[in-house]
């Protein structure tokens, strides 16, 4: 795999093994995507992206009566949270990220604790017995 920064791209022709480079605009290495724009949103959508997957696929579970709010939090802590940051060392920071990473949050604390999407709470405040 050949990656260019920038624009413009010349073919390259690298060969190991009688095996030709395949030469790409964008890849993934250890869960950051690289792009040879330089472009450092798309890794932020891309960990919110896959955490709202997971936080569908695990909707079913998050919606049990059976399982307790306690293992519905840890599951929360332990799987989604994880999947969200991982790689998070490396992000750019900037203000319109956080509210995506914030939604993303809230969506999984919401079906944690039950709370509907028309109340509007905080985390600090889901987190307090009144509203459990």
């Amino acid at each position: 795999m050949i990656f260019e920064r920038g624009e413009g791209t010349i073919e390259c022709d690298i060969y190991i093994e009688d095996e030709r480079i395949k030469q790409v605009e964008e890849f993934v290495y250890l869960g950051y995507l690289f792009i040879n724009d330089g472009i450092h949103n798309t890794n932020m959508e891309r960990r919110v992206n896959a955490g709202n997957k997971l936080n569908g696929t695990l909707l079913a579970i998050m919606n049990s009566k059976i399982i307790s709010r306690q293992a519905h939090f840890n599951i929360h802590s332990g799987v989604l949270i994880p999947k969200l940051m991982y790689g998070c060392e490396n992000w750019v920071w900037q203000k319109k990220n956080k509210s995506g990473i914030k939604t993303m949050e809230m969506r999984s604390l919401r079906s944690t604790y039950g709370v509907s999407q028309k109340v509007k709470y905080t985390r600090t405040e889901m987190s307090e017995s009144d509203v459990i």
